[in-house]
Formats: C-alpha cells, structure tokens, sequence
C-alpha cells in the first residue's frame, strides 16, 4: 500500500512540475532536479532493498533513516547551490543597477 502511495505522489509531483514548464514558471533545466529526487523516491519505494543495504552498510539503525539523511542531504547541497546562484545574480544586479545610474549620469550631463 505504501509503495502505491508513494508512487502516487511522486506522479503528482512530475505533473505539478510538467504544469510549471507549461505555464513559463519554472525552466525545464530547474525542473530536472526535481524530477531526479522525485524518480529516485519512486526507486527507493518500488526496490526498497537498495536502502536496507545502504542503511546495514552505513550502520544507520533504520532504512527510513537512511531515505531521510539523504533528502536531507541533497536538500541541503541544493540549497548551497541556489545560494551560490543568488549570490551571483545579486551582484549582477548591483553591477547593472550602477550602470545606469552612471548612464543616466552622462544623459544628464550631455
């Protein structure tokens, strides 16, 4: 019953992301990240052996645990990344903004 679920969801995820694209609010390179994350719950759910295995190899106490240390992981990477990515665009942004400043600067002087 719980794979059912989980594979439920994960379909729902993949059309809430399709309908993103379609609708300009999210860009396909940005999507694939969740659908990656999304395909592989859905391997975990289907061949739950593969997290028994990691879990009993890494000596963690519960495959849940395991699903969870991971999520939370790449969350985490993710989110550095995007932080990263803000970071840039922000001083883009400043750089620009003080580009036409400097512009309008000339216009006015001219």
């Amino acid at each position: 019953m719980l794979v059912f679920v989980l594979v439920a969801g994960a379909i729902l995820t993949f059309a809430f992301i399709l309908v993103k694209i379609r609708h300009e609010k999210m860009k396909v390179d940005e999507a694939m990240f969740w659908f990656f994350l999304a395909l592989a719950l859905v391997i975990l759910s289907v061949f739950p052996q593969i997290a028994f295995f990691f879990s009993n190899l890494l000596d963690i106490e519960s495959p849940s645990n395991f699903v969870f240390l991971c999520v939370i992981a790449i969350l985490v990477v993710r989110g550095f990344y995007l932080t990263m990515e803000l970071s840039s665009l922000k001083k883009k942004v400043a750089e620009l903004a003080q580009d036409c400043a400097l512009r309008d600067l000339r216009d006015r002087e001219s």
